[in-house]
């Protein structure tokens, strides 16, 4: 091999083993995550960690609260018992009062029965007696009827917006209350996990969304590309 030759032998395998440490380089730098990246992976560990803290202290919350609520009912059972009682006392003491009030009305009417009795025996006049109004024109009887067991609603629920009609409680129908409160902090369950017919469904949809965007793109491309063939419109002439 002559020395020129062997020259441009040694020179091109230089240029080769360059080459091959800028490549080693740059695949190291294309495959280091972007700090992008990095900081989407660490968004995710804290929002793993503020998650799991909110769960605990839903928790600690709800285990506190169903303390309260089991005392609160039963102070309130208390209550409703002297309360039920007092209604009871005051039904019977209106029975008393409505049978003596019927009982008056009765003398009353063997009055008005007496009088027209002597008055047509002896032929006198009949004397003008008022007659009591009956007890539903003075007396407003109508009370609020008493409370009666109902089945308890069904849980509300509600939908993901995939459509997919996966379902997961909203607690709506305790709306307003501490216990509510409490889920709200801790947020609400996780919905179920997609199902393989569902995730194929979900990427479907991401792929037919693709495909739109693309065909959108290259409507625009064609209609730009038209637009610059046929150049900038021409004035009228007079």
């Amino acid at each position: 091999m002559a020395p020129s030759e062997v020259n441009q032998v040694v020179g091109e395998s230089q240029n080769y083993d360059e080459l091959e440490r800028e490549a080693k380089q740059l695949r190291q730098i294309v495959a280091a995550p972007s700090e992008k990246e990095l900081a989407a992976e660490k968004l995710a560990r804290i929002e793993r960690q503020l998650g799991r803290r909110r769960e605990d202290e839903g928790i600690a919350a709800a285990k506190a609260r169903i303390v309260g609520v089991r005392r609160a009912c039963g102070s309130l059972l208390n209550e409703y018992g002297k309360r039920r009682d007092a209604v009871q006392a005051a039904v019977a003491a209106l029975a008393e009062h409505i049978l003596s009030l019927n009982a008056c009305a009765g003398q009353i009417r063997g009055l008005h029965r007496e009088a027209a009795a002597i008055a047509d025996r002896f032929g006198l006049p009949a004397p003008a007696l008022q007659q009591p109004k009956e007890p539903e024109v003075e007396i407003a009887l109508t009370l609020p009827p008493l409370w009666f067991h109902r089945p308890t609603p069904p849980p509300l629920i509600e939908l993901d917006d995939t459509g997919l009609q996966r379902e997961r409680r909203s607690y709506c129908e305790v709306e307003g209350s501490e216990g509510y409160r409490i889920i709200q902090s801790a947020g609400l369950k996780p919905w179920p996990e997609l199902t393989p017919a569902q995730r194929e469904t979900l990427a479907e949809r991401e792929e037919d969304l693709r495909r739109e965007r693309t065909e959108q793109a290259e409507l625009a491309r064609e209609a730009a590309f038209e637009l610059a063939r046929r150049g900038p419109p021409r004035g009228r002439s007079n």
